[in-house]
């Protein structure tokens, strides 16, 4: 009969495993590469958080740092994502890549011109 922590681990690899499908769907069926990473950052960070979880408790009985090397690898997780799907997307926009044509407003088009020379004057 499986235990609490068996029922436990489960749950969280089934959450996990759900959630980094919805961001392989995600990344599959959204129009732009802004849409795309959206989907990759947000559910991608949370499934992998889980799967870590999961590992979490069904290796802490056996070691008794399991549960301190994944708390790391999820706090890193949560701290490098978002920088990293920032820093792609400005990338992105500031390279002219396009925007889908479902895209009703462009609302950086005030604050961060699409080229770097327009917005530091050079030819």
């Amino acid at each position: 009969m499986p235990t609490l922590f068996d029922l436990f681990t489960a749950v969280a690899m089934i959450l996990g495993t759900f959630l980094t499908v919805v961001a392989c769907v995600g990344l599959l069926r959204f129009p732009d590469v802004f849409c795309r990473m959206h989907a990759a950052g947000k559910a991608g960070t949370l499934g992998v958080s889980l799967l870590i979880v999961a590992a979490m408790i069904d290796f802490a009985p056996h070691e008794a740092w399991v549960p301190v090397r994944g708390a790391l690898a999820i706090f890193f997780q949560f701290l490098t994502t978002p920088a990293a799907t920032h820093i792609l997307a400005r990338a992105s926009y500031i390279s002219d890549y396009g925007i889908a044509e479902r895209t009703a407003v462009d609302e950086l088009k005030t604050f961060l011109p699409s080229r770097p020379h327009e917005t530091y004057g050079r030819e």
